[in-house]
């Protein structure tokens, strides 16, 4: 089977190449503007606001299904340059889903748990999406248009964590080198996903290739958590002194934009399909990321 998967240079796709590459399958790995290496194949740049771009690179490959991960994911970076944005995350999304749609190819799309208001918790597929961040409307607004290929599926991923595999440092890494430095750090308190490691993620998206379920599928971990628990349960795994890591409130801090406060996701449906899915606790998760 030949797959092309979009987003090959973020921080999810550097995990997705050990899953991907046991499978046999003949990967296809785009990236934006990066050129290098994913793993034994080299990155294949394809700007995802060049329709043309995209039709030819897709026509190239031929592929069967398409794992669409490339999007502008930093929220601050879609309110500073909608236009942009509206063209990667929801344009992009339309001319690739058109393409599968015109050739019985199948879609799989990686959403965000940011497309609900955060107004309660335990949000399940079938809860009406009411984004509150510009990031949360293009990803619907991107969901709406995937799901207009016969046999897609949309994941709604929820925070994800972990070490970073594309030497580009990010907000995780540079919280756990200062607590590591014994720098003490603030996490809120108020503010609850259902955080689920990158690698368990990548294994997920995998799986769902290989079923047969379509459309849209809660991609998270077992528990509610709020920031700071999660960063203390991480600080614990990694032998941090647990008074360095310390709670906030949103109340704290200013934003150009609100920001939801509990994005927990129900994934009932996932442990349905899926069985016999592990899913570890942070602590497990954790080890096992930094381990490999």
């Amino acid at each position: 089977m030949r797959v092309v998967v979009t987003g090959s240079s973020g921080q999810l796709g550097a995990y997705l190449l050990d899953p991907l590459s046991r499978t046999g399958w003949t990967l296809f790995p785009w990236s934006g503007s990066k050129r290098g290496r994913w793993g034994d194949l080299s990155l294949i740049p394809v700007d995802l606001t060049d329709e043309a771009a995209i039709d030819r690179e897709l026509s190239r490959a031929d592929p069967h299904a398409v794992l669409h991960l490339g999007a502008i994911s930093a929220a601050d970076q879609v309110r500073r340059d909608p236009a942009r944005a509206r063209l990667v995350n929801v344009d992009a999304t339309r001319w690739i889903a058109q393409w599968c749609a015109d050739r019985g190819r199948g879609l799989y799309f990686a959403s965000t748990d940011m497309v609900f208001d955060g107004e309660r918790s335990w949000f399940s597929e079938t809860d009406e999406p009411r984004p509150i961040l510009a990031y949360g409307q293009t990803k619907r607004d991107a969901e709406i248009e995937a799901l207009k290929a016969p046999g897609a599926t949309v994941a709604r991923l929820s925070l994800l964590y972990g070490p970073s595999r594309r030497g580009r440092e990010t907000f995780f890494d540079r919280s756990v080198a200062l607590l590591r430095a014994d720098a003490p750090q603030t996490f809120f308190s108020d503010e609850h996903r259902t955080p689920l490691d990158y690698q368990t993620a990548a294994e997920i998206l995998v799986e769902l290739v290989r079923s047969e379920h379509w459309g849209i599928l809660h991609v998270g971990g077992r528990e509610r958590l709020s920031r700071f628990e999660l960063m203390s349960r991480i600080g614990l795994a990694l032998g941090v002194d647990p008074a360095l890591v310390q709670a906030n409130s949103r109340a704290d801090a200013v934003f150009d934009e609100p920001r939801p406060a509990d994005l927990s996701l129900d994934t009932s449906l996932l442990a349905d399909l899926f069985p016999k899915l592990e899913r570890p606790g942070v602590e497990e998760a954790v080890r096992r990321m930094y381990s490999g």
